[in-house]
Protein backbone atom coordinates (compact mmCIF):
# COMPACT_ATOMS: atom_id res chain seq x y z
CA UNK A 1 0.00 0.00 0.00
CA UNK A 2 2.91 2.71 0.81
CA UNK A 3 4.48 1.90 -2.39
CA UNK A 4 1.41 2.10 -4.48
CA UNK A 5 0.59 5.54 -2.16
CA UNK A 6 4.60 6.81 -3.13
CA UNK A 7 4.22 6.10 -6.81
CA UNK A 8 0.76 8.16 -6.71
CA UNK A 9 2.41 11.16 -4.87
CA UNK A 10 5.39 10.91 -7.38
CA UNK A 11 2.84 10.99 -10.37
CA UNK A 12 1.60 14.46 -8.73
CA UNK A 13 4.95 16.24 -9.41
CA UNK A 14 7.30 17.30 -12.36
CA UNK A 15 10.85 18.79 -12.48
CA UNK A 16 10.46 22.26 -11.65
CA UNK A 17 11.21 24.39 -14.84
CA UNK A 18 12.76 27.17 -13.40
CA UNK A 19 15.87 25.63 -12.14
CA UNK A 20 15.59 22.80 -14.35
CA UNK A 21 15.68 20.19 -10.74
CA UNK A 22 18.53 21.75 -9.26
CA UNK A 23 16.83 23.27 -6.55
CA UNK A 24 18.72 26.91 -6.66
CA UNK A 25 19.13 29.32 -9.27
CA UNK A 26 22.66 31.03 -10.11
CA UNK A 27 23.31 34.70 -9.36
CA UNK A 28 25.75 36.58 -11.63
CA UNK A 29 27.35 39.29 -10.60
CA UNK A 30 27.77 42.25 -12.42
CA UNK A 31 31.79 41.78 -12.76
CA UNK A 32 30.65 38.67 -14.51
CA UNK A 33 28.44 40.04 -16.95
CA UNK A 34 30.65 42.23 -17.94
CA UNK A 35 32.97 39.50 -18.95
CA UNK A 36 29.91 37.32 -20.58
CA UNK A 37 29.56 40.64 -23.02
CA UNK A 38 33.29 40.39 -23.64
CA UNK A 39 33.41 36.85 -24.31
CA UNK A 40 30.30 37.45 -26.86
CA UNK A 41 32.34 39.18 -29.00
CA UNK A 42 34.32 36.02 -29.50
CA UNK A 43 31.28 33.27 -29.69
CA UNK A 44 28.33 32.74 -31.94
CA UNK A 45 26.02 33.09 -29.35
CA UNK A 46 25.44 34.24 -25.81
CA UNK A 47 24.60 30.91 -24.81
CA UNK A 48 28.37 29.60 -25.58
CA UNK A 49 29.72 33.01 -24.14
CA UNK A 50 27.96 32.15 -20.78
CA UNK A 51 29.16 28.31 -20.69
CA UNK A 52 32.50 29.72 -21.36
CA UNK A 53 32.35 32.14 -18.51
CA UNK A 54 30.75 29.40 -16.05
CA UNK A 55 33.80 27.57 -16.19
CA UNK A 56 36.36 30.61 -15.83
CA UNK A 57 35.18 32.94 -13.42
CA UNK A 58 33.04 30.31 -10.86
CA UNK A 59 33.59 32.43 -7.96
CA UNK A 60 31.95 35.09 -9.64
CA UNK A 61 28.79 33.00 -9.41
CA UNK A 62 26.35 32.81 -6.39
CA UNK A 63 23.28 30.82 -5.44
CA UNK A 64 19.95 31.03 -4.45
CA UNK A 65 16.77 28.52 -3.45
CA UNK A 66 14.95 28.59 -5.81
CA UNK A 67 11.62 30.64 -5.37
CA UNK A 68 9.45 28.29 -7.46
CA UNK A 69 9.77 24.92 -5.84
CA UNK A 70 11.76 26.20 -2.62
CA UNK A 71 14.76 24.11 -2.70
CA UNK A 72 12.68 20.72 -3.67
CA UNK A 73 13.43 20.63 -6.94
CA UNK A 74 9.82 19.43 -8.10
CA UNK A 75 6.50 21.37 -8.44
CA UNK A 76 2.87 19.89 -8.76
CA UNK A 77 2.06 19.01 -12.22
CA UNK A 78 -1.86 19.31 -13.44
CA UNK A 79 -3.22 16.85 -11.31
CA UNK A 80 -1.07 17.66 -8.07
CA UNK A 81 -2.52 21.59 -8.33
CA UNK A 82 -5.94 19.93 -8.32
CA UNK A 83 -5.44 17.55 -5.69
CA UNK A 84 -3.99 20.42 -3.55
CA UNK A 85 -6.95 23.14 -4.99
CA UNK A 86 -9.26 20.15 -3.07
CA UNK A 87 -7.09 19.70 0.04
CA UNK A 88 -10.06 19.86 2.20
CA UNK A 89 -11.97 17.14 0.26
CA UNK A 90 -9.00 15.16 0.33
CA UNK A 91 -8.10 15.73 4.01
CA UNK A 92 -12.23 14.58 4.75
CA UNK A 93 -11.93 11.48 2.84
CA UNK A 94 -9.12 10.37 4.48
CA UNK A 95 -10.61 10.79 7.99
CA UNK A 96 -13.34 9.12 6.57
CA UNK A 97 -11.04 5.80 6.05
CA UNK A 98 -9.18 6.81 9.71
CA UNK A 99 -6.08 6.91 7.36
CA UNK A 100 -5.37 10.61 9.84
Amino acid sequence: MYIMLEKLLNELEEVCHHCEGNGYTEVYSEQFLDKVSDLELLYPSYEQALIIARDKYVDEISHKTCPYCNGLKVIPNQNGKILISNKDKVVQFLRKQNLL
